[in-house]
Protein backbone atom coordinates (compact mmCIF):
# COMPACT_ATOMS: atom_id res chain seq x y z
CA UNK A 1 0.00 0.00 0.00
CA UNK A 2 1.57 3.66 -0.90
CA UNK A 3 -0.53 5.12 2.21
CA UNK A 4 0.50 3.83 6.17
CA UNK A 5 -1.97 2.12 7.40
CA UNK A 6 -1.16 4.42 10.57
CA UNK A 7 -1.25 7.55 8.91
CA UNK A 8 -4.69 7.03 7.36
CA UNK A 9 -6.08 5.93 10.63
CA UNK A 10 -4.70 9.08 12.30
CA UNK A 11 -6.12 11.31 9.61
CA UNK A 12 -9.34 9.20 9.83
CA UNK A 13 -9.39 9.72 13.76
CA UNK A 14 -8.47 13.60 13.71
CA UNK A 15 -10.75 14.45 10.83
CA UNK A 16 -14.35 15.88 11.75
CA UNK A 17 -16.95 13.87 9.30
CA UNK A 18 -19.25 16.53 9.67
CA UNK A 19 -17.11 19.46 9.23
CA UNK A 20 -16.03 17.69 6.20
CA UNK A 21 -19.18 16.26 4.94
CA UNK A 22 -21.26 20.18 6.09
CA UNK A 23 -19.11 21.45 3.29
CA UNK A 24 -20.48 19.99 0.27
CA UNK A 25 -24.24 19.32 2.30
CA UNK A 26 -26.16 21.42 4.81
CA UNK A 27 -26.79 19.07 7.80
CA UNK A 28 -28.86 19.47 10.84
CA UNK A 29 -28.19 17.51 14.18
CA UNK A 30 -31.26 15.30 15.12
CA UNK A 31 -30.01 13.52 18.29
CA UNK A 32 -26.58 11.77 18.21
CA UNK A 33 -26.32 12.41 14.67
CA UNK A 34 -26.43 15.04 11.84
CA UNK A 35 -29.04 14.63 9.20
CA UNK A 36 -28.95 16.23 5.43
CA UNK A 37 -30.28 15.59 1.51
CA UNK A 38 -28.02 12.73 -0.06
CA UNK A 39 -25.42 14.13 -2.22
CA UNK A 40 -25.22 10.56 -4.31
CA UNK A 41 -29.17 10.62 -5.66
CA UNK A 42 -32.16 12.80 -6.23
CA UNK A 43 -32.82 13.46 -2.41
CA UNK A 44 -35.96 15.40 -1.47
CA UNK A 45 -35.98 14.35 2.10
CA UNK A 46 -33.35 14.21 4.21
CA UNK A 47 -31.89 10.44 4.67
CA UNK A 48 -28.08 11.09 4.75
CA UNK A 49 -27.30 10.61 8.58
CA UNK A 50 -23.85 11.19 9.78
CA UNK A 51 -22.69 9.63 12.95
CA UNK A 52 -19.50 11.86 14.29
CA UNK A 53 -19.14 9.45 17.12
CA UNK A 54 -18.77 6.56 14.97
CA UNK A 55 -17.21 8.26 12.25
CA UNK A 56 -19.21 7.21 9.47
CA UNK A 57 -22.14 8.26 6.92
CA UNK A 58 -25.05 6.33 5.76
CA UNK A 59 -28.19 7.27 3.27
CA UNK A 60 -31.37 5.52 4.47
CA UNK A 61 -32.76 5.73 1.20
CA UNK A 62 -30.09 4.83 -1.82
CA UNK A 63 -27.66 2.67 0.69
CA UNK A 64 -24.67 5.27 0.04
CA UNK A 65 -22.36 4.55 3.12
CA UNK A 66 -18.45 4.90 4.55
CA UNK A 67 -15.98 6.94 5.84
CA UNK A 68 -15.03 10.27 5.74
CA UNK A 69 -12.10 9.59 2.57
CA UNK A 70 -15.17 7.39 0.99
CA UNK A 71 -17.52 10.33 1.13
CA UNK A 72 -14.96 12.46 -0.48
CA UNK A 73 -13.57 9.97 -3.01
CA UNK A 74 -17.16 9.96 -4.24
CA UNK A 75 -18.53 13.36 -4.09
CA UNK A 76 -15.38 14.56 -5.93
CA UNK A 77 -14.81 11.53 -8.33
CA UNK A 78 -11.14 11.24 -7.34
CA UNK A 79 -9.24 8.05 -6.23
CA UNK A 80 -8.91 6.37 -2.53
CA UNK A 81 -5.52 7.83 -2.00
CA UNK A 82 -6.57 11.34 -3.15
CA UNK A 83 -9.04 11.46 -0.75
CA UNK A 84 -6.86 10.57 1.44
CA UNK A 85 -4.31 13.14 1.11
CA UNK A 86 -7.73 15.94 0.13
CA UNK A 87 -8.90 14.95 3.78
CA UNK A 88 -4.94 15.18 5.45
CA UNK A 89 -4.79 18.80 4.21
CA UNK A 90 -8.14 19.55 6.29
CA UNK A 91 -6.45 18.27 9.37
CA UNK A 92 -2.65 19.45 8.80
CA UNK A 93 -1.25 15.91 7.87
CA UNK A 94 0.66 15.86 4.72
CA UNK A 95 0.31 12.66 2.63
CA UNK A 96 2.83 11.79 0.50
CA UNK A 97 1.39 9.61 -2.36
CA UNK A 98 4.54 8.95 -3.90
CA UNK A 99 4.79 8.10 -7.44
CA UNK A 100 0.69 7.73 -7.59
CA UNK A 101 0.41 10.51 -8.71
CA UNK A 102 3.65 11.16 -10.17
CA UNK A 103 2.13 12.21 -13.99
CA UNK A 104 0.76 15.97 -12.06
CA UNK A 105 4.00 16.09 -10.00
CA UNK A 106 5.89 15.71 -13.21
CA UNK A 107 3.81 18.35 -15.19
CA UNK A 108 3.13 20.30 -12.17
CA UNK A 109 4.86 23.27 -13.59
CA UNK A 110 2.88 23.25 -16.91
CA UNK A 111 -0.10 23.62 -14.81
CA UNK A 112 0.56 26.39 -12.53
CA UNK A 113 1.75 28.71 -15.76
CA UNK A 114 -1.81 27.57 -17.12
CA UNK A 115 -3.32 28.42 -13.78
CA UNK A 116 -1.66 31.41 -13.49
CA UNK A 117 -2.63 32.46 -17.42
CA UNK A 118 -6.17 31.95 -16.75
CA UNK A 119 -6.11 34.90 -13.90
CA UNK A 120 -3.86 36.98 -15.90
CA UNK A 121 -7.22 36.63 -18.53
CA UNK A 122 -9.53 36.59 -16.27
CA UNK A 123 -8.22 39.93 -14.83
CA UNK A 124 -7.35 41.43 -18.08
CA UNK A 125 -11.26 40.87 -18.83
CA UNK A 126 -12.52 43.15 -15.93
CA UNK A 127 -9.96 45.94 -15.87
CA UNK A 128 -8.72 47.03 -19.14
CA UNK A 129 -10.69 49.08 -21.69
CA UNK A 130 -9.93 46.17 -24.10
CA UNK A 131 -12.09 44.13 -21.41
CA UNK A 132 -14.87 46.18 -21.47
CA UNK A 133 -14.99 46.00 -25.33
CA UNK A 134 -15.22 42.29 -25.29
CA UNK A 135 -17.71 42.58 -21.97
CA UNK A 136 -20.38 44.04 -24.00
CA UNK A 137 -19.61 41.03 -26.89
CA UNK A 138 -20.19 38.75 -24.73
CA UNK A 139 -23.09 40.41 -23.27
CA UNK A 140 -24.30 40.10 -26.79
CA UNK A 141 -24.12 36.45 -27.23
CA UNK A 142 -25.78 36.75 -23.84
CA UNK A 143 -23.15 35.51 -21.72
CA UNK A 144 -23.51 37.41 -18.59
CA UNK A 145 -21.22 38.02 -15.65
CA UNK A 146 -22.56 35.10 -13.47
CA UNK A 147 -21.35 32.69 -16.58
CA UNK A 148 -17.84 34.89 -16.77
CA UNK A 149 -16.75 34.12 -13.49
CA UNK A 150 -18.63 30.41 -13.25
CA UNK A 151 -17.06 29.38 -16.52
CA UNK A 152 -13.17 31.40 -15.94
CA UNK A 153 -13.52 33.56 -19.36
CA UNK A 154 -10.86 35.68 -19.89
CA UNK A 155 -8.97 38.15 -22.70
CA UNK A 156 -5.55 38.03 -24.09
CA UNK A 157 -4.70 41.56 -24.95
CA UNK A 158 -3.16 43.55 -28.14
CA UNK A 159 0.00 43.33 -27.07
CA UNK A 160 2.26 40.62 -27.84
CA UNK A 161 3.71 40.07 -25.09
CA UNK A 162 1.90 41.12 -22.13
CA UNK A 163 1.49 37.57 -20.57
CA UNK A 164 4.63 36.53 -21.73
CA UNK A 165 6.44 39.33 -19.05
CA UNK A 166 3.47 38.60 -16.52
CA UNK A 167 4.79 34.74 -16.26
CA UNK A 168 8.39 36.24 -16.65
CA UNK A 169 8.16 38.06 -13.25
CA UNK A 170 6.06 35.04 -11.40
CA UNK A 171 9.41 33.30 -12.08
CA UNK A 172 8.57 30.69 -15.32
CA UNK A 173 10.94 29.70 -17.40
CA UNK A 174 10.24 31.12 -21.04
CA UNK A 175 11.10 26.71 -22.11
CA UNK A 176 8.16 25.90 -19.79
CA UNK A 177 5.87 28.56 -21.05
CA UNK A 178 6.41 27.26 -24.46
CA UNK A 179 5.91 23.70 -23.64
CA UNK A 180 2.61 24.44 -21.42
CA UNK A 181 1.30 25.78 -24.92
CA UNK A 182 0.80 29.69 -24.01
CA UNK A 183 4.07 31.12 -25.59
CA UNK A 184 5.97 30.79 -28.76
CA UNK A 185 9.35 31.69 -29.76
CA UNK A 186 10.47 34.62 -32.48
CA UNK A 187 13.59 34.77 -34.22
CA UNK A 188 15.04 37.26 -31.68
CA UNK A 189 11.80 37.20 -28.74
CA UNK A 190 8.93 35.48 -27.07
CA UNK A 191 5.40 36.50 -28.31
CA UNK A 192 1.95 35.11 -26.80
CA UNK A 193 0.07 32.34 -28.40
CA UNK A 194 -3.24 34.25 -27.58
CA UNK A 195 -3.67 37.64 -28.73
CA UNK A 196 -6.92 40.25 -29.14
CA UNK A 197 -9.03 37.36 -28.34
CA UNK A 198 -11.94 36.17 -25.93
CA UNK A 199 -10.19 32.98 -24.12
CA UNK A 200 -12.28 29.98 -22.32
CA UNK A 201 -9.96 27.93 -20.16
CA UNK A 202 -10.12 23.83 -20.73
CA UNK A 203 -9.89 21.61 -18.41
CA UNK A 204 -9.10 17.75 -18.58
CA UNK A 205 -11.24 14.95 -16.91
CA UNK A 206 -9.53 16.00 -13.34
CA UNK A 207 -10.39 19.33 -13.38
CA UNK A 208 -6.88 20.44 -14.23
CA UNK A 209 -6.72 23.18 -16.58
CA UNK A 210 -4.41 22.21 -19.82
CA UNK A 211 -5.28 24.55 -22.40
CA UNK A 212 -7.16 27.25 -24.12
CA UNK A 213 -9.80 28.15 -26.92
CA UNK A 214 -8.90 31.71 -28.07
CA UNK A 215 -12.19 33.48 -30.00
CA UNK A 216 -11.77 36.39 -32.26
CA UNK A 217 -14.80 39.49 -30.97
CA UNK A 218 -13.39 42.13 -33.49
CA UNK A 219 -13.45 41.96 -37.17
CA UNK A 220 -10.60 39.86 -38.10
CA UNK A 221 -9.45 37.97 -41.48
CA UNK A 222 -8.15 35.72 -38.70
CA UNK A 223 -10.06 31.90 -38.12
CA UNK A 224 -12.76 32.29 -35.51
CA UNK A 225 -11.36 30.28 -32.84
CA UNK A 226 -7.71 29.26 -31.74
CA UNK A 227 -7.05 26.29 -29.83
CA UNK A 228 -4.21 25.14 -27.56
CA UNK A 229 -1.83 22.42 -29.66
CA UNK A 230 -1.25 18.93 -28.10
CA UNK A 231 1.80 18.96 -25.93
CA UNK A 232 2.66 17.38 -22.55
CA UNK A 233 -0.59 18.40 -20.95
CA UNK A 234 -3.33 18.95 -23.72
CA UNK A 235 -4.84 15.32 -25.27
CA UNK A 236 -7.76 15.93 -26.90
CA UNK A 237 -8.66 13.28 -25.83
CA UNK A 238 -8.80 13.52 -22.29
CA UNK A 239 -10.69 16.42 -22.85
CA UNK A 240 -13.88 16.91 -21.04
CA UNK A 241 -15.59 20.05 -20.53
CA UNK A 242 -17.62 21.17 -17.67
CA UNK A 243 -17.31 17.31 -16.51
CA UNK A 244 -15.11 17.97 -13.17
CA UNK A 245 -16.92 20.79 -12.03
CA UNK A 246 -20.32 18.79 -12.39
CA UNK A 247 -19.87 15.53 -11.49
CA UNK A 248 -22.10 15.86 -8.61
CA UNK A 249 -25.00 17.13 -10.93
CA UNK A 250 -24.50 14.22 -13.25
CA UNK A 251 -25.06 11.90 -10.37
CA UNK A 252 -27.88 13.31 -8.87
CA UNK A 253 -29.80 13.34 -12.70
CA UNK A 254 -28.50 10.22 -13.40
CA UNK A 255 -28.27 11.58 -16.75
CA UNK A 256 -25.54 13.53 -19.05
CA UNK A 257 -25.98 15.57 -22.34
CA UNK A 258 -22.58 15.27 -24.30
CA UNK A 259 -21.94 18.43 -26.77
CA UNK A 260 -19.44 18.59 -29.15
CA UNK A 261 -17.87 22.54 -27.94
CA UNK A 262 -17.84 24.69 -24.65
CA UNK A 263 -19.97 27.17 -26.43
CA UNK A 264 -22.87 24.07 -26.47
CA UNK A 265 -22.29 23.82 -22.61
CA UNK A 266 -22.46 27.00 -21.99
CA UNK A 267 -25.74 27.29 -23.87
CA UNK A 268 -27.19 24.81 -21.64
CA UNK A 269 -26.18 26.20 -18.55
CA UNK A 270 -27.86 29.46 -19.71
CA UNK A 271 -30.92 27.03 -19.89
CA UNK A 272 -30.68 25.66 -16.53
CA UNK A 273 -29.11 22.70 -17.70
CA UNK A 274 -25.90 22.17 -15.58
CA UNK A 275 -25.08 18.16 -16.21
CA UNK A 276 -23.91 18.76 -19.55
CA UNK A 277 -20.45 18.46 -20.87
CA UNK A 278 -18.49 18.48 -24.46
CA UNK A 279 -16.06 16.24 -25.98
CA UNK A 280 -14.09 19.21 -27.28
CA UNK A 281 -14.58 18.04 -31.02
CA UNK A 282 -16.60 15.24 -32.51
CA UNK A 283 -14.38 11.97 -31.63
CA UNK A 284 -15.55 10.75 -28.93
CA UNK A 285 -13.06 8.33 -27.18
CA UNK A 286 -12.52 5.41 -24.55
CA UNK A 287 -11.49 7.79 -21.24
CA UNK A 288 -13.88 10.06 -21.84
CA UNK A 289 -16.70 7.85 -22.16
CA UNK A 290 -14.43 5.54 -18.91
CA UNK A 291 -14.83 8.97 -16.73
CA UNK A 292 -18.72 9.55 -17.27
CA UNK A 293 -19.32 5.55 -16.62
CA UNK A 294 -18.44 6.41 -13.09
CA UNK A 295 -21.41 8.88 -12.21
CA UNK A 296 -24.03 7.78 -14.91
CA UNK A 297 -24.43 5.01 -17.69
CA UNK A 298 -27.27 7.01 -19.25
CA UNK A 299 -26.48 9.69 -21.53
CA UNK A 300 -28.37 12.42 -24.42
CA UNK A 301 -25.92 13.02 -27.40
CA UNK A 302 -26.64 16.71 -28.65
CA UNK A 303 -23.80 16.95 -31.68
CA UNK A 304 -24.06 19.93 -34.43
CA UNK A 305 -27.11 19.18 -37.33
CA UNK A 306 -24.21 19.26 -40.32
CA UNK A 307 -23.38 15.92 -41.75
CA UNK A 308 -20.18 15.73 -39.33
CA UNK A 309 -22.36 16.08 -36.39
CA UNK A 310 -24.88 13.34 -37.47
CA UNK A 311 -21.97 10.99 -38.41
CA UNK A 312 -19.56 11.66 -35.03
CA UNK A 313 -23.36 11.34 -33.28
CA UNK A 314 -23.94 8.13 -34.88
CA UNK A 315 -20.26 6.52 -34.13
CA UNK A 316 -20.80 8.05 -30.40
CA UNK A 317 -24.20 6.07 -29.70
CA UNK A 318 -22.64 3.24 -31.04
CA UNK A 319 -19.13 3.50 -28.80
CA UNK A 320 -22.13 4.27 -25.57
CA UNK A 321 -24.03 1.10 -26.78
CA UNK A 322 -21.08 -0.98 -26.46
CA UNK A 323 -19.89 0.44 -23.27
CA UNK A 324 -23.32 -0.63 -22.03
CA UNK A 325 -25.05 3.21 -21.60
CA UNK A 326 -28.65 3.63 -22.58
CA UNK A 327 -28.11 6.04 -25.18
CA UNK A 328 -30.42 8.98 -26.80
CA UNK A 329 -29.75 11.52 -29.32
CA UNK A 330 -31.45 14.73 -29.90
CA UNK A 331 -31.55 15.99 -33.85
CA UNK A 332 -31.08 19.24 -34.03
CA UNK A 333 -32.03 20.69 -37.54
CA UNK A 334 -29.84 20.87 -40.51
CA UNK A 335 -26.82 23.16 -40.09
CA UNK A 336 -27.59 24.37 -36.59
CA UNK A 337 -25.45 23.84 -33.36
CA UNK A 338 -27.02 24.09 -29.98
CA UNK A 339 -25.94 27.52 -29.33
CA UNK A 340 -27.58 28.60 -32.68
CA UNK A 341 -30.52 27.18 -31.50
CA UNK A 342 -30.73 28.24 -27.90
CA UNK A 343 -30.19 31.88 -29.34
CA UNK A 344 -32.79 31.94 -32.30
CA UNK A 345 -35.82 29.45 -30.97
CA UNK A 346 -35.37 30.28 -27.24
CA UNK A 347 -34.82 28.58 -23.48
CA UNK A 348 -38.55 26.16 -23.76
CA UNK A 349 -38.21 25.31 -27.31
CA UNK A 350 -34.48 24.46 -26.65
CA UNK A 351 -34.79 22.85 -23.62
CA UNK A 352 -37.82 20.66 -25.06
CA UNK A 353 -35.90 19.31 -27.84
CA UNK A 354 -33.27 17.82 -25.53
CA UNK A 355 -36.14 16.21 -23.64
CA UNK A 356 -37.67 14.61 -26.65
CA UNK A 357 -34.33 12.81 -27.91
CA UNK A 358 -34.87 9.53 -29.29
CA UNK A 359 -33.43 6.57 -28.13
CA UNK A 360 -30.19 5.57 -30.19
CA UNK A 361 -31.83 3.24 -32.64
CA UNK A 362 -34.69 5.87 -33.35
CA UNK A 363 -32.03 8.59 -33.98
CA UNK A 364 -30.28 6.03 -36.24
CA UNK A 365 -33.54 5.40 -38.32
CA UNK A 366 -33.97 9.54 -38.78
CA UNK A 367 -31.12 10.53 -40.06
CA UNK A 368 -30.68 7.37 -42.19
CA UNK A 369 -34.03 8.32 -43.83
CA UNK A 370 -33.11 11.80 -44.86
CA UNK A 371 -31.41 10.88 -47.85
CA UNK A 372 -33.75 8.28 -48.50
CA UNK A 373 -35.03 8.45 -52.42
CA UNK A 374 -38.07 6.18 -52.40
CA UNK A 375 -37.63 6.38 -55.92
CA UNK A 376 -34.28 5.98 -56.61
CA UNK A 377 -33.46 2.42 -56.30
CA UNK A 378 -29.98 2.98 -54.95
CA UNK A 379 -31.11 5.04 -52.69
CA UNK A 380 -33.66 2.07 -51.10
CA UNK A 381 -31.11 -0.62 -50.78
CA UNK A 382 -28.36 2.49 -48.74
CA UNK A 383 -31.38 3.06 -46.45
CA UNK A 384 -32.26 -0.85 -46.27
CA UNK A 385 -28.77 -1.80 -45.58
CA UNK A 386 -28.01 1.02 -43.34
CA UNK A 387 -30.51 -0.35 -41.37
CA UNK A 388 -29.89 -3.82 -41.68
CA UNK A 389 -26.39 -3.23 -40.38
CA UNK A 390 -27.98 -0.88 -37.41
CA UNK A 391 -30.32 -3.50 -36.05
CA UNK A 392 -27.24 -6.33 -36.34
CA UNK A 393 -24.96 -4.09 -33.97
CA UNK A 394 -27.91 -3.40 -31.66
CA UNK A 395 -28.69 -7.05 -31.49
CA UNK A 396 -32.35 -7.42 -30.07
CA UNK A 397 -35.22 -9.08 -31.74
CA UNK A 398 -37.74 -6.75 -30.62
CA UNK A 399 -36.37 -3.90 -32.05
CA UNK A 400 -35.49 -5.94 -34.92
CA UNK A 401 -39.08 -6.79 -35.44
CA UNK A 402 -40.47 -3.55 -34.82
CA UNK A 403 -37.98 -1.52 -37.12
CA UNK A 404 -38.39 -4.06 -40.08
CA UNK A 405 -41.90 -3.43 -39.83
CA UNK A 406 -41.56 0.22 -39.72
CA UNK A 407 -38.82 -0.01 -42.79
CA UNK A 408 -40.96 -2.10 -44.97
CA UNK A 409 -44.15 0.49 -44.69
CA UNK A 410 -41.40 3.29 -45.59
CA UNK A 411 -39.91 1.34 -48.35
CA UNK A 412 -43.53 0.06 -49.88
CA UNK A 413 -42.86 -3.98 -49.28
CA UNK A 414 -43.81 -6.68 -47.65
CA UNK A 415 -42.51 -7.61 -43.99
CA UNK A 416 -41.65 -10.58 -45.68
CA UNK A 417 -39.69 -9.96 -48.38
CA UNK A 418 -37.77 -7.45 -46.23
CA UNK A 419 -37.47 -9.80 -43.14
CA UNK A 420 -35.80 -12.52 -45.80
CA UNK A 421 -33.67 -9.72 -47.17
CA UNK A 422 -32.46 -8.75 -43.72
CA UNK A 423 -31.93 -13.01 -42.28
CA UNK A 424 -29.41 -13.03 -45.78
CA UNK A 425 -27.46 -9.90 -44.41
CA UNK A 426 -27.53 -11.31 -41.15
CA UNK A 427 -25.80 -14.73 -42.25
CA UNK A 428 -24.58 -13.99 -45.58
CA UNK A 429 -20.67 -14.60 -45.82
CA UNK A 430 -17.66 -12.63 -44.76
CA UNK A 431 -15.71 -11.67 -48.18
CA UNK A 432 -13.02 -14.35 -49.39
CA UNK A 433 -9.84 -13.10 -48.33
CA UNK A 434 -6.53 -13.37 -50.06
CA UNK A 435 -4.93 -16.67 -50.12
CA UNK A 436 -1.58 -15.33 -48.57
CA UNK A 437 -3.50 -13.71 -45.81
CA UNK A 438 -4.71 -16.62 -44.37
CA UNK A 439 -2.20 -17.14 -41.92
CA UNK A 440 -1.79 -17.78 -38.28
CA UNK A 441 0.00 -14.34 -37.58
CA UNK A 442 -2.65 -12.67 -35.91
CA UNK A 443 -2.48 -15.01 -32.81
CA UNK A 444 0.71 -14.33 -31.92
CA UNK A 445 0.14 -10.54 -32.55
CA UNK A 446 -1.95 -10.82 -29.94
CA UNK A 447 0.31 -12.89 -28.07
CA UNK A 448 3.06 -9.74 -28.56
CA UNK A 449 0.21 -7.01 -27.63
CA UNK A 450 -0.53 -9.09 -24.25
CA UNK A 451 2.95 -9.00 -23.23
CA UNK A 452 3.54 -5.97 -24.20
CA UNK A 453 1.11 -4.41 -22.45
CA UNK A 454 2.24 -6.61 -19.02
CA UNK A 455 5.85 -5.01 -19.76
CA UNK A 456 3.94 -1.08 -20.17
CA UNK A 457 2.05 -1.91 -16.54
CA UNK A 458 5.04 -3.47 -15.03
CA UNK A 459 6.92 -0.11 -15.65
CA UNK A 460 4.04 1.99 -14.84
CA UNK A 461 4.54 0.73 -11.03
CA UNK A 462 8.27 0.98 -11.44
CA UNK A 463 7.63 4.58 -11.32
CA UNK A 464 5.08 4.58 -8.42
CA UNK A 465 6.79 2.93 -5.72
CA UNK A 466 10.79 2.15 -5.00
CA UNK A 467 10.01 -0.95 -3.53
CA UNK A 468 8.32 -2.18 -6.93
CA UNK A 469 10.98 -1.18 -9.71
CA UNK A 470 13.73 -3.00 -7.36
CA UNK A 471 11.47 -5.86 -7.43
CA UNK A 472 10.88 -5.79 -11.31
CA UNK A 473 13.97 -5.06 -12.39
CA UNK A 474 15.54 -8.04 -10.21
CA UNK A 475 13.16 -10.00 -12.25
CA UNK A 476 13.50 -11.15 -16.10
CA UNK A 477 16.13 -9.64 -18.20
CA UNK A 478 13.80 -10.56 -21.15
CA UNK A 479 11.76 -7.68 -22.47
CA UNK A 480 9.29 -7.32 -25.23
CA UNK A 481 10.08 -3.66 -26.67
CA UNK A 482 13.82 -2.34 -25.43
CA UNK A 483 12.66 1.52 -25.30
CA UNK A 484 10.45 0.09 -22.03
CA UNK A 485 13.57 -1.74 -20.80
CA UNK A 486 16.03 1.53 -21.09
CA UNK A 487 13.54 3.31 -19.30
CA UNK A 488 13.29 0.83 -16.52
CA UNK A 489 16.76 1.12 -16.46
CA UNK A 490 17.10 4.73 -15.62
CA UNK A 491 13.94 4.96 -13.33
CA UNK A 492 16.06 2.69 -11.06
CA UNK A 493 19.00 4.10 -11.15
CA UNK A 494 17.02 7.49 -10.13
CA UNK A 495 15.77 5.58 -7.46
CA UNK A 496 19.45 5.48 -5.96
CA UNK A 497 19.13 8.45 -5.83
CA UNK A 498 15.96 9.36 -4.75
CA UNK A 499 12.75 7.76 -3.19
CA UNK A 500 10.09 9.11 -5.60
CA UNK A 501 10.06 10.18 -8.88
CA UNK A 502 9.52 13.79 -9.36
CA UNK A 503 10.00 16.13 -11.85
CA UNK A 504 14.23 16.16 -11.53
CA UNK A 505 13.59 12.91 -13.21
CA UNK A 506 11.78 13.96 -15.85
CA UNK A 507 14.42 16.74 -16.75
CA UNK A 508 17.27 13.39 -17.24
CA UNK A 509 14.81 12.04 -19.73
CA UNK A 510 15.30 12.56 -23.66
CA UNK A 511 12.38 14.41 -25.84
CA UNK A 512 11.46 10.34 -26.85
CA UNK A 513 11.25 9.39 -23.07
CA UNK A 514 9.85 11.79 -21.93
CA UNK A 515 6.67 11.01 -24.22
CA UNK A 516 6.65 7.34 -23.84
CA UNK A 517 6.58 8.12 -19.85
CA UNK A 518 3.80 10.17 -20.18
CA UNK A 519 1.78 7.44 -22.30
CA UNK A 520 2.20 4.61 -19.79
CA UNK A 521 1.35 6.62 -16.55
CA UNK A 522 -2.10 7.44 -18.21
CA UNK A 523 -2.67 4.73 -20.44
CA UNK A 524 -3.80 2.19 -17.35
CA UNK A 525 -6.22 -0.91 -18.25
CA UNK A 526 -8.06 -2.32 -15.83
CA UNK A 527 -7.29 -6.02 -16.76
CA UNK A 528 -3.62 -5.30 -15.95
CA UNK A 529 -4.04 -2.78 -13.68
CA UNK A 530 -5.81 -5.26 -11.22
CA UNK A 531 -3.45 -8.06 -11.30
CA UNK A 532 -1.32 -8.36 -8.21
CA UNK A 533 2.60 -7.71 -9.31
CA UNK A 534 3.59 -11.61 -9.15
CA UNK A 535 1.48 -12.33 -11.37
CA UNK A 536 2.21 -9.56 -14.20
CA UNK A 537 5.92 -11.11 -13.11
CA UNK A 538 5.06 -14.57 -14.04
CA UNK A 539 3.43 -13.61 -17.11
CA UNK A 540 6.81 -12.11 -18.25
CA UNK A 541 8.44 -15.00 -17.22
CA UNK A 542 6.35 -16.83 -19.21
CA UNK A 543 7.06 -14.51 -22.33
CA UNK A 544 10.59 -15.24 -21.33
CA UNK A 545 9.90 -19.13 -21.93
CA UNK A 546 8.12 -18.70 -25.16
CA UNK A 547 11.18 -16.98 -26.64
CA UNK A 548 13.02 -19.22 -25.81
CA UNK A 549 10.85 -21.79 -27.14
CA UNK A 550 10.92 -19.95 -30.98
CA UNK A 551 14.65 -19.74 -30.70
CA UNK A 552 15.04 -23.48 -30.47
CA UNK A 553 12.59 -24.18 -32.47
CA UNK A 554 14.09 -22.24 -35.19
CA UNK A 555 17.72 -23.64 -34.68
CA UNK A 556 15.97 -27.37 -34.37
CA UNK A 557 14.76 -26.90 -37.79
CA UNK A 558 17.56 -25.97 -39.31
CA UNK A 559 19.81 -28.23 -37.50
CA UNK A 560 17.84 -31.37 -36.37
CA UNK A 561 19.84 -32.97 -34.60
CA UNK A 562 19.23 -35.46 -31.32
CA UNK A 563 20.67 -32.87 -28.48
CA UNK A 564 18.81 -29.79 -30.74
CA UNK A 565 15.63 -32.35 -30.39
CA UNK A 566 15.98 -33.25 -26.74
CA UNK A 567 16.13 -29.55 -25.74
CA UNK A 568 13.21 -28.29 -27.84
CA UNK A 569 11.12 -30.97 -26.19
CA UNK A 570 12.07 -30.07 -22.78
CA UNK A 571 11.72 -26.18 -22.74
CA UNK A 572 8.07 -27.39 -24.96
CA UNK A 573 7.30 -29.35 -22.13
CA UNK A 574 7.63 -25.86 -19.91
CA UNK A 575 6.23 -23.55 -21.81
CA UNK A 576 2.61 -23.64 -21.68
CA UNK A 577 1.46 -21.62 -25.26
CA UNK A 578 3.62 -23.60 -27.32
CA UNK A 579 0.82 -24.32 -29.39
CA UNK A 580 0.43 -20.68 -31.38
Amino acid sequence: MLIPEETIEKIREEADLVEVIGEFVKLEKKGNSFMGLCPFHDDRNPSLSVSPAKKIYKCFSCGASGNVFTFIQNYRNISYPEAVRYVGEKVGIEVDLGGYASHYQIHEKYYKILQTATNFYEFYLKNSSEGKEAREYLYKRKINDEIIKRFRIGLAPREPDLLYNALLKEGYQPLDMIEAGVIRAGENSYYDLFRNRIVFPLEDINGKIVGFSGRIFAKSDEAKYVNSSENKVFKKSRLLYNFFRNTNEIRLRNVVYVFEGFMDVIAAHRAGINHAVAIMGTALTDEQIRALSKVTTNAVVCFDGDSAGIEAAKRAISLFSASGFNVRAALFPRDMDPDDYLNQHGTEKFKALLESAKSGIEYLYEVAKLKFDPKDINSIEVFKNEMFSNLKSFGSAVLTEKFLARLAEDLQVSASSLKEDFRRHSFRAPEPRPREIAVTKPKRQSLQLKYLKTERELLRRACIKKEDCIRIFQGSDCYVDFKNYALLSKIHDYYQKKDIIDGGFLESLKEEEKNLLDEILLSKEAIYCDLPLEELLKLMDEYERLKKFRIVREAVKENPDTEGLSKFAKIRNETVIHKE
